[in-house]
């Protein structure tokens, strides 16, 4: 834990599709993000963090006293994780400190930071971040605070703007990229591979547009079964990949797999064997990416990742313009709540030792007090003891809130002087 008598430093470290492409994402991204935390908590000076991974971004999320020395340690931490990519990654490398994190955070939690502007996917992401972090203990009461407020906003924005109707999504972008490669669906045979959140979302998306019934793929068979009939599809067995690949005329992959899933071997074999005069297109949204970049060198077939979702990305942009704004305005007044909450989250530690100490003296002299007395029944104990309670908290309110008030008008005299005053002892850092 910090001391609370310190500035406390809220730190955002991050890559994400604004200024890395797809390998450079790829190079950094955290495979074990359990692991990953527990190192990123062990760098000096770092006393909470959380760890936001998707498709598109990597970001840290660090509260410290050190402020810009901590911010810059983790950037180094980020750059090193890329060997022979270290200074294109350090350059691609965003940092934000305090209110500016904020400010971003709320805004990739409201979805007006993703590549497909008001995507749902990222709230869930945001606060399965969260929870990552608080199952690996490297959070406290700073972020906690943080991540529930921004989920809430986040709620609000979408309810009161609108701003993810309609078909929003890395993986709606993904299908309509192969819609404008394809022309007409009409009897186009597709593979989705994965019926994870996105391929779920990939598969509804197609659904919808295509005539012919949809392969699903996934490394848990029962799931694509399920998706399979939820669609009226065909579920497909990863054994089974080249017998599709052979026919099908577009692959949208986004599972989780650790390694490549469609190799350069593997799609060679299939095309030597097709019969389908189309090209084979094939659109990777996975991260890390499991389709081998090799097979675009092989004749009749046509490879897109993220980076190509730039131009169906930029359209829904302009198409949302009038939801942003309404967007943003939420933002910029739930910013400056939550500028001053967060304030208030660094005397925490003293509230709350000032406090214990004090319940810890009421406690002792009420045992001798209540011992001098005799014989008393228990209502008559109960009656005194919440009478002592009462004054002790009454007693206190006007100082917490002049603790509080100190804070947010970052009066670090005042919280001094009731350290000293009170003989509070605040818990250091890690």
């Amino acid at each position: 834990m910090h001391s609370s008598a310190q500035t406390i430093h809220i730190i955002n470290v991050r890559l994400t599709h604004k200024t890395a492409n797809v390998p450079l994402l790829e190079a950094v991204a955290f495979k074990d993000k359990g692991a990953a935390l527990a190192e990123l908590y062990g760098l000096a000076g770092v006393c909470e963090c959380v760890l936001l991974q998707t498709c598109n971004r990597v970001e840290l999320y660090v509260v410290s006293e050190a402020g810009v020395a901590t911010a810059e340690a983790v950037r180094e931490h980020l750059a090193c994780r890329t060997g022979g990519m270290a200074v294109g990654a350090f350059r691609a490398t965003e940092i934000s400190l305090n209110e500016e994190v904020l400010l971003h955070l709320l805004r990739v939690t409201c979805g007006l930071e993703s590549m497909v502007i008001g995507e749902d996917q990222v709230i869930n992401q945001v606060w399965d971040a969260y929870l990552g972090a608080e199952s690996a203990k490297t959070v406290g009461p700073v972020l906690k605070h943080l991540f529930n407020r921004v989920v809430n906003v986040a709620r609000r924005v979408r309810k009161e703007t609108g701003i993810n109707k309609g078909a929003v999504s890395v993986g709606s972008a993904a299908v309509e990229l192969a819609e404008s490669l394809v022309g007409k669906w009409g009897e186009k045979k597709i593979l989705v591979m994965g019926a994870g959140e996105m391929g779920t979302l990939v598969a509804k998306a197609l659904a919808r547009r295509c005539l012919s019934p949809i392969f699903i793929a996934n490394r848990t068979y029962e799931r694509a079964v399920r998706l399979a009939e939820e669609l009226s599809g065909k579920a497909v067995k990863f054994d089974q990949l080249e017998e599709v690949l052979v026919e099908a005329d577009v692959v949208i992959c986004s599972t989780s797999a650790p390694h490549y899933l469609l190799t350069k071997e593997l799609v060679s074999n299939c095309m030597k064997s097709r019969q389908n005069g189309n090209d084979l297109i094939v659109i990777d949204i996975s991260n890390p990416r499991n389709v081998e970049k090799a097979i675009d060198e092989l004749d009749g077939v046509r490879l897109h990742n993220i980076d190509d979702l730039k131009l169906i990305t930029a359209r829904n942009k302009l198409e949302r313009q009038k939801s942003m704004k309404k967007a943003q305005k939420i933002i910029d007044d739930e910013l400056v709540l939550l500028t001053k909450e967060m304030k208030t989250e660094t005397v925490r530690d003293i509230i709350s030792e000032l406090l214990a100490h004090t319940e810890k003296i009421r406690q002792k002299e009420l045992a001798k007090a209540l011992q001098k007395m005799g014989d008393l029944g228990a209502r008559e104990k109960k009656i005194i003891g919440d009478l002592t309670s009462i004054l002790l908290k009454q007693t206190f309110v006007p100082l917490i809130e002049n603790l509080r008030l100190a804070a947010k008008n970052n009066d670090k005299q005042t919280i001094e002087n009731a350290i000293k005053l009170f003989d509070v002892e605040t818990k250091q850092s890690h």
